[in-house]
Protein backbone atom coordinates (compact mmCIF):
# COMPACT_ATOMS: atom_id res chain seq x y z
CA UNK A 1 0.00 0.00 0.00
CA UNK A 2 1.23 3.05 -1.13
CA UNK A 3 0.36 6.94 0.64
CA UNK A 4 0.87 9.97 -0.67
CA UNK A 5 3.11 12.54 1.23
CA UNK A 6 -0.08 14.81 1.52
CA UNK A 7 -1.78 12.05 3.35
CA UNK A 8 0.85 11.42 5.74
CA UNK A 9 0.94 15.17 6.55
CA UNK A 10 -2.41 15.67 6.75
CA UNK A 11 -2.97 12.79 9.34
CA UNK A 12 -0.17 13.51 11.36
CA UNK A 13 -1.58 17.35 11.22
CA UNK A 14 -4.66 15.76 12.53
CA UNK A 15 -3.21 13.47 15.45
CA UNK A 16 -0.94 16.65 16.73
CA UNK A 17 -3.97 19.15 17.01
CA UNK A 18 -6.00 15.87 18.84
CA UNK A 19 -3.58 14.83 21.00
CA UNK A 20 -2.89 18.30 21.71
CA UNK A 21 0.76 17.95 20.78
CA UNK A 22 0.75 21.35 18.53
CA UNK A 23 -1.18 23.43 21.08
CA UNK A 24 1.75 26.47 22.50
CA UNK A 25 2.56 25.64 26.24
CA UNK A 26 3.67 28.32 28.18
CA UNK A 27 7.22 27.62 29.29
CA UNK A 28 7.45 26.17 32.90
CA UNK A 29 9.27 28.11 35.45
CA UNK A 30 12.63 26.89 35.85
CA UNK A 31 15.66 27.86 37.90
CA UNK A 32 18.79 27.84 35.52
CA UNK A 33 21.34 25.34 38.02
CA UNK A 34 24.20 26.88 36.40
CA UNK A 35 22.81 30.92 38.07
CA UNK A 36 23.47 29.21 41.54
CA UNK A 37 27.04 27.20 41.75
CA UNK A 38 27.72 28.42 44.73
CA UNK A 39 26.61 27.54 48.49
CA UNK A 40 25.72 31.47 48.79
CA UNK A 41 23.73 31.08 45.87
CA UNK A 42 21.49 28.93 47.30
CA UNK A 43 21.97 30.58 50.45
CA UNK A 44 20.47 33.79 48.95
CA UNK A 45 17.45 32.43 46.97
CA UNK A 46 16.66 30.36 50.02
CA UNK A 47 16.46 34.16 52.10
CA UNK A 48 14.52 35.44 49.06
CA UNK A 49 11.80 32.29 48.71
CA UNK A 50 11.59 32.41 52.49
CA UNK A 51 10.83 36.46 52.19
CA UNK A 52 8.43 35.74 49.84
CA UNK A 53 6.46 32.80 52.13
CA UNK A 54 7.59 29.76 49.66
CA UNK A 55 9.03 28.03 52.72
CA UNK A 56 9.01 24.53 50.91
CA UNK A 57 11.28 25.70 47.66
CA UNK A 58 13.31 27.82 50.37
CA UNK A 59 13.87 24.76 52.31
CA UNK A 60 15.51 22.90 49.33
CA UNK A 61 17.47 25.76 48.58
CA UNK A 62 19.08 25.57 52.10
CA UNK A 63 19.35 22.25 51.63
CA UNK A 64 21.25 22.62 48.74
CA UNK A 65 23.55 25.34 50.30
CA UNK A 66 24.15 23.07 53.43
CA UNK A 67 24.86 20.35 50.92
CA UNK A 68 28.02 22.52 49.42
CA UNK A 69 28.89 24.11 52.55
CA UNK A 70 28.15 21.87 55.32
CA UNK A 71 29.82 24.12 57.93
CA UNK A 72 27.91 27.32 57.20
CA UNK A 73 26.00 27.49 60.53
CA UNK A 74 23.81 30.10 59.22
CA UNK A 75 22.20 28.32 56.94
CA UNK A 76 21.40 25.28 58.80
CA UNK A 77 19.77 28.12 61.16
CA UNK A 78 18.07 28.71 58.02
CA UNK A 79 17.07 25.30 56.71
CA UNK A 80 15.71 24.39 60.15
CA UNK A 81 13.64 27.45 60.90
CA UNK A 82 12.47 26.76 56.82
CA UNK A 83 11.57 23.08 57.95
CA UNK A 84 9.68 24.42 61.19
CA UNK A 85 7.49 26.59 58.90
CA UNK A 86 6.77 23.76 56.92
CA UNK A 87 5.72 21.82 59.82
CA UNK A 88 8.70 19.22 59.52
CA UNK A 89 9.47 19.81 63.40
CA UNK A 90 11.56 16.97 63.78
CA UNK A 91 14.22 17.73 60.66
CA UNK A 92 14.11 21.37 61.80
CA UNK A 93 15.09 20.22 65.36
CA UNK A 94 18.33 18.33 63.91
CA UNK A 95 18.94 21.46 61.47
CA UNK A 96 18.88 23.75 64.65
CA UNK A 97 21.12 21.75 66.57
CA UNK A 98 23.74 21.20 64.03
CA UNK A 99 23.75 25.17 63.79
CA UNK A 100 24.54 25.48 67.46
CA UNK A 101 27.05 22.87 66.87
CA UNK A 102 28.80 24.97 64.40
CA UNK A 103 28.46 28.07 66.09
CA UNK A 104 27.43 28.29 69.67
CA UNK A 105 27.54 31.60 69.79
CA UNK A 106 24.55 31.77 67.58
CA UNK A 107 21.42 33.24 69.84
CA UNK A 108 18.83 33.15 66.95
CA UNK A 109 19.42 29.66 66.27
CA UNK A 110 18.57 28.35 70.52
CA UNK A 111 15.79 30.61 70.06
CA UNK A 112 14.51 28.51 66.96
CA UNK A 113 15.49 25.64 68.96
CA UNK A 114 13.76 26.53 72.14
CA UNK A 115 10.70 27.47 70.04
CA UNK A 116 10.44 23.99 67.69
CA UNK A 117 11.44 22.23 71.11
CA UNK A 118 8.20 23.71 73.28
CA UNK A 119 5.61 23.39 69.88
CA UNK A 120 6.62 19.73 69.83
CA UNK A 121 6.44 19.33 73.47
CA UNK A 122 10.05 18.21 73.98
CA UNK A 123 10.60 20.55 77.17
CA UNK A 124 13.50 19.57 78.77
CA UNK A 125 15.27 20.70 75.39
CA UNK A 126 13.80 23.49 74.84
CA UNK A 127 14.46 24.61 78.70
CA UNK A 128 18.01 23.38 77.45
CA UNK A 129 17.67 25.91 74.57
CA UNK A 130 16.52 28.79 76.62
CA UNK A 131 19.02 28.51 79.23
CA UNK A 132 21.71 28.86 76.87
CA UNK A 133 20.26 31.87 75.05
CA UNK A 134 19.31 33.29 78.23
CA UNK A 135 23.22 33.10 78.19
CA UNK A 136 23.74 34.83 75.26
CA UNK A 137 21.08 37.42 75.32
CA UNK A 138 20.41 37.90 79.25
CA UNK A 139 17.14 39.95 79.73
CA UNK A 140 15.17 38.40 76.85
CA UNK A 141 11.36 38.24 78.01
CA UNK A 142 10.28 35.85 75.59
CA UNK A 143 12.83 33.21 76.35
CA UNK A 144 12.37 34.05 80.56
CA UNK A 145 8.67 33.31 79.68
CA UNK A 146 8.86 30.44 77.83
CA UNK A 147 11.91 28.63 80.05
CA UNK A 148 9.53 29.23 82.94
CA UNK A 149 6.90 27.61 81.14
CA UNK A 150 8.73 24.84 80.19
CA UNK A 151 9.86 24.38 84.19
CA UNK A 152 6.33 24.35 84.60
CA UNK A 153 5.62 21.80 82.54
CA UNK A 154 8.53 19.57 83.63
CA UNK A 155 6.85 19.82 87.12
CA UNK A 156 9.20 21.81 88.44
CA UNK A 157 7.80 24.73 89.59
CA UNK A 158 10.31 26.01 92.23
CA UNK A 159 12.25 26.76 89.01
CA UNK A 160 9.33 28.56 86.78
CA UNK A 161 9.13 30.94 89.62
CA UNK A 162 12.73 31.73 89.66
CA UNK A 163 12.00 32.85 85.65
CA UNK A 164 8.99 34.43 87.30
CA UNK A 165 10.79 37.14 89.70
CA UNK A 166 13.24 37.22 87.22
CA UNK A 167 11.00 37.83 84.48
CA UNK A 168 9.03 40.43 86.78
CA UNK A 169 11.58 42.62 86.39
CA UNK A 170 12.23 42.68 82.64
CA UNK A 171 8.69 42.49 81.37
CA UNK A 172 5.41 42.37 84.15
CA UNK A 173 2.88 41.87 81.50
CA UNK A 174 4.61 38.15 80.28
CA UNK A 175 5.38 37.92 83.94
CA UNK A 176 2.11 37.93 85.04
CA UNK A 177 0.95 35.72 82.31
CA UNK A 178 3.45 33.11 83.66
CA UNK A 179 2.34 33.94 87.39
CA UNK A 180 -1.19 32.88 86.52
CA UNK A 181 -0.17 29.68 84.31
CA UNK A 182 2.14 28.37 87.84
CA UNK A 183 -0.89 29.69 89.43
CA UNK A 184 -3.22 27.18 87.50
CA UNK A 185 -0.35 24.49 87.70
CA UNK A 186 -0.38 24.56 91.50
CA UNK A 187 -4.01 23.97 91.54
CA UNK A 188 -4.28 20.81 88.90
Amino acid sequence: MKYRAGTCIALLLFTGIATGALIPKPPGIQIEQEEFLEAEDWFQAGVELNSEGNYREATEAFRMSVALAPGNALAWLNLGTSQALTGDYNRAIESLKKSVLLDPSLALAYSNLGEVCFRTDRYAEAAEAYTTLLKLWPGNANALYKLGLSHLLLDETEKAQGEYLTLKIVDPELAEKLHHAIIQGAGN
